[in-house]
């Protein structure tokens, strides 16, 4: 992949980032970069795991990045590591080299309003190279939704504004340039990591939280 820089005109989806950026996606060491922690507003943004965790990993995602993609499974084993240790909110950061990701990102929020933002998720995720509005409204019949509710949402575009909201915090306020980043309680972290880096830099929150956190599930 190879993304060029841009800025936001208007309220469309334009942004980009260095190509040496894009190899850092998927590879790095574990290291947390020495930087102030960051406060990340995850308000109206969907989660998993109890909101009482110790440890909060907010990831910011494109529903057509592959390293996302990867991502997402890593952070689904995280949680079945740390069933009471960490919470997974989930950010929109579709990037303008994939065409299909913004509407993708709308019909997970649409999905969300009828309670099954993370089973949309799961499809999408799954099946990223079909995305087009006809695949979209597949997949809401697939969940049972309601789907003049679903298709009207897509339609009016009423939902891309909490998308943009997203992608304007992350790139101008937190410094987002690549999918995945993660703001591990306000740390930030670039790229797909194994799960077992990770672990490491959850077991770091929690040494730093003892003794109130407790050891991870088997």
């Amino acid at each position: 992949m190879d993304l060029r820089s841009s800025g936001l005109v208007g309220l469309v989806f334009v942004w980009g980032m260095m190509s040496a950026a894009v190899a850092g996606a998927g590879a790095g060491s574990a290291d947390v970069p020495a930087a102030p922690r960051m406060a990340v507003d995850a308000s109206d943004s969907a989660a998993l795991g109890p909101k009482n965790a110790p440890v909060t990993i907010v990831e910011f995602a494109d529903f057509q990045c592959p390293y996302s993609a990867q991502a997402s499974r890593t952070l689904k084993g995280l949680l079945r590591s740390y069933p009471n240790q960490v919470r997974w909110v989930f950010k929109h950061y579709p990037l303008r080299i994939h065409p299909g990701a913004p509407l993708a990102h709308e019909a997970a929020l649409a999905a969300g309003e009828q309670g099954k933002f993370w089973e949309m998720h799961d499809l999408l995720f799954r099946n990223q190279n079909r995305l087009t509005r006809d695949h979209l409204m597949t997949y809401a019949s697939e969940l049972n939704l309601n789907l003049v509710a679903f298709e009207e949402a897509l339609e009016n575009r009423r939902l891309r504004e909490q998308v943009v909201r997203d992608i304007i915090e992350g790139r101008d306020r937190l410094g987002v340039s690549v999918t995945p980043t993660y703001f591990i309680n306000g740390k930030r972290v670039v790229g797909a990591r194994p799960l077992s880096e990770l672990r490491q830099l959850i077991e770091r929150e929690l040494s730093a939280l003892a003794p109130s956190a407790t050891l991870p599930a088997e």
